[in-house]
């Protein structure tokens, strides 16, 4: 009762439903035995009732005494009326949505498996491009970009056809009620990038500022979507002390990034144009990894390789990426293992190698005899293409 008192759509169905169930039962109980009425049983009324509250009005049927009449005049006027607030509510749903969508807003109840952009960068429309050539099984929709930019920046971003469905949450990124129209939660892997989006007064934010932005969210993000993979940029290294208590799964180190980049463009040795070759969507080779099969887990590294080598001869094995994949999980994990010794100094060890752990943690070109866990991944070299008929399992 109470929902149908509180909700206008409900309290509308009810009240057509309710006067075209009684209305014709008392204009049939008038017209019932009078010469000349097309009214002849309840079905016949039911039948005129329908047409009437819809305003249809076939004219098969009709009632022909005064008082039926009287009764249709209220039905008509009733029908009026309650279908009038229906068709407007079922409209708005429709125009909401449009609107909704026009604009990139996001209902949190839709959204799965999807991947959440926190900030903003001056040539956001490149990162975005970037990411989706990078990862092909990621589509527009997917992407929901939570940051504080104006709708008009916003609409400029969606006049790219390959941006048009992107989703957009206004507001502070770091803050927990803004993220959680996000629905971090259900998302399959979170970005945060260092913020570049202006104040108020127009001034982007200081270094100091961005990575603050970024360490607030990150800690509100192990907060409200604990096990989701969270990937952090900062433009201080220092700041990093910070994300990993936040267990944020991957820092990216934009700065020093760029610095050791130019330190090795001054050898001449020509690297950075491997990396860039390597990490370029558009170029013939990627840089990755590649899941291990389960049978070369706890076996020597010198078993996986050769197994790699005679299978995928058109791949290069660079080595292994230790404790990847999510690290919550991870030290779940490796904290049951650690608690299963009943030696209290194998223990207090065990559970400082698990506190110890570097997740995602590359390994080149390992010793043969090197055991490879169960968590680790293959870094390798591929063809880059839309066919992953060459993965490893």
């Amino acid at each position: 009762m109470k929902l149908v008192r509180k909700n206008p759509f409900i309290s509308s169905l009810v009240f057509v439903g309710l006067m075209w169930l009684i209305i014709p039962g008392i204009v049939y109980n008038y017209e019932k035995g009078i010469q000349g009425s097309n009214i002849t049983s309840y079905l016949d009324s039911l039948w005129w009732g329908i047409v009437t509250i819809l305003t249809i009005g076939y004219g098969d049927r009709y009632p022909v005494t005064p008082e039926g009449r009287l009764w249709a005049g209220f039905m008509m006027i009733g029908g009026v009326a309650g279908i009038g607030v229906v068709t407007a509510k079922i409209s708005s749903v429709f125009l909401e949505k449009a609107i909704r969508d026009r604009k990139g807003r996001v209902d949190p109840d839709q959204l799965r498996n999807h991947f959440v952009i926190c900030g903003w960068k001056n040539d956001m429309h490149s990162l975005l491009l970037h990411i989706l050539d990078s990862n092909p099984q990621v589509i527009s929709e997917q992407i929901v970009l939570v940051n504080n930019v104006s709708d008009a920046e916003f609409e400029v971003l969606r006049e790219y056809s390959r941006l048009k469905k992107i989703k957009h949450i206004r507001g502070d990124f770091f803050s927990a009620e803004v993220l959680t129209r996000a629905a971090p939660e259900k998302a399959y892997k979170i970005l945060i990038l260092a913020d570049a989006s202006p104040n108020s007064k127009g001034i982007p934010p200081t270094r100091t500022e961005a990575d603050a932005r970024t360490v607030m969210a990150a800690m509100t993000l192990n907060n409200i979507a604990k096990g989701i993979p969270v990937v952090a940029e900062i433009l201080d290294s220092q700041m990093d002390q910070y994300l990993k208590l936040a267990q944020v799964h991957e820092i990216i180190y934009s700065r020093d990034y760029s610095r050791l980049l130019l330190a090795m463009a001054s050898t001449g040795l020509g690297v950075t144009n491997i990396f860039h070759d390597l990490l370029d969507p558009h170029s013939d080779f990627m840089l990755t990894t590649e899941k291990i099969p389960a049978e070369y887990s706890n076996k020597k590294y010198e078993n996986f390789k050769n197994y790699f080598q005679s299978q995928f001869p058109q791949m290069s094995l660079l080595g292994i990426l230790e404790h990847s994949g999510n690290s919550h999980k991870a030290k779940e994990v490796a904290l049951k293992k650690a608690q299963q010794t009943p030696n209290i100094g194998e223990l207090v060890q065990n559970l400082q190698n698990v506190k110890n752990i570097r997740f995602n943690y590359p390994l080149f070109n390992p010793q043969n005899d090197y055991l490879v866990a169960e968590d680790a991944m293959a870094i390798v070299i591929k063809k880059r293409g839309k066919n992953h008929d060459d993965v490893i399992l």
